[in-house]
């Protein structure tokens, strides 16, 4: 229980909003359609809602084992990456051209 975390405290509220952005994004990629996108994210705001007065420091160390054994049980294969972002489509598409010479040297 090394990285046991308090509750209530902004270290362990950090830790559990970084878990919701990321089942958000793991349903985000799971889903085709906005309604089934809207429904599970339904779903994932109440099940974080029915854990949020937890106060005992095991079992919210516990909540957060089995929330990242879900995510990562859920992880797409093939993410979305949006097109901007490294990995995307259009990343880098129009790289500026280089004003120095692109040859180093004397000519």
């Amino acid at each position: 229980m090394s990285s046991q975390i308090l509750p209530f405290t902004e270290a362990n509220s950090r830790r559990i909003a970084s878990l919701f952005r990321q089942a958000m994004r793991t349903a985000f990629d799971h889903s085709l359609k906005f309604d089934v996108y809207r429904n599970a994210t339904i779903n994932i705001r109440s099940q974080f809602q029915a854990n949020k007065d937890v106060s005992d420091p095991e079992e919210v160390d516990r909540l957060v084992k089995e929330c990242e054994a879900k995510l990562q049980h859920w992880k797409h294969p093939d993410p979305y990456i949006s097109p901007c972002r490294p990995g995307g489509t259009k990343y880098e598409r129009n790289i500026p051209v280089a004003r120095t010479p692109l040859i180093p040297g004397d000519w």
